[in-house]
């Protein structure tokens, strides 16, 4: 077990590193899938499947750690963590299962993007799965954890994540008429009234609340790789509402993620 701390805390060093960099690769290059979608990146499946193929595996990867981890009594049965990892396993059941099939529009996703979706939430899997099921303290979450400040705040920092990320994909979706009208269009009222990217501010509100209330570098490096990807996008989808809709878009006076920040 000790072999595998070890690799595991090099993955955690690894991974902390590869996300500034690809923080700093994302400054010059624009994924292309939803809004940036072109045809440079190879082929591609529609968006409802990539997404599927993409979030899928690290909803059932941690479902295998948490299960493996209870069946070979590596840990105790914890209430606490049962909490976190129920959070998690939440977020991504709604992510794999339910916002694929609700999607409207015939939109595509390269596979390459695909793939290396599939590669990060493999490992983040394991990154929060090590930690929580493994390798974390056997006394870092007692049931006085629960009242503790880190899970309290952080418990409502990534509820209130959760619903503005979901609500924002709502309102999103249903701009669109059905499943045939592939148009953007601008989103009006709550939460996009002083944000261009309300959905992806949720996100990050999100894995800035489970880092918190788990108290866990794991938790830390996931947050970093939620800002390395989605501060560029923000950015990118800014200026792609500002092509579609120049003045109207521009005149609203939006922030990309958070009002009077960024």
């Amino acid at each position: 077990m000790e072999l595998f701390a070890q690799i595991y805390d090099y993955i955690l060093l690894t991974m902390t590193v590869l996300g500034v960099v690809v923080f700093i690769i994302l400054q010059f290059v624009t994924p292309a899938y939803g809004m940036t979608f072109n045809n440079r990146w190879g082929v591609s499946v529609r968006s409802n499947l990539g997404w599927f193929i993409m979030e899928a595996p690290v909803f059932f990867s941690m479902f295998l750690l948490y299960f493996i981890s209870l069946y070979y009594n590596i840990r105790p049965f914890n209430i606490v963590t049962f909490v976190m990892f129920f959070f998690f396993e939440f977020h991504y059941f709604q992510r794999s299962f339910i916002f694929p099939l609700l999607m409207k529009g015939q939109s595509k996703m390269p596979i390459s993007i695909i793939i290396t979706g599939f590669i990060f939430n493999t490992f983040n899997a394991f990154m929060q799965g090590g930690w929580l099921f493994y390798f974390c303290p056997q006394d870092a979450y007692p049931i006085s954890w629960f009242w503790s400040w880190q899970f309290i705040l952080g418990t409502s920092i990534f509820l209130f994540g959760m619903v503005i990320n979901i609500y924002a994909d709502r309102v999103i979706r249903n701009l669109r008429k059905d499943i045939t009208d592939n148009n953007y269009y601008l989103p009006m009222g709550w939460p996009f009234n002083k944000i261009s990217s309300a959905n992806y501010t949720g996100e990050i509100l999100e894995w800035a609340g489970f880092a918190l209330l788990t108290w866990s570098i794991s938790g830390a490096v996931f947050l970093l790789w939620t800002c390395a990807n989605i501060i560029p996008r923000s950015k990118a989808v800014y200026e792609r509402y500002t092509q579609f809709f120049g003045k109207e878009f521009t005149d609203l006076k939006r922030y990309k993620l958070f009002p009077g920040i960024y």
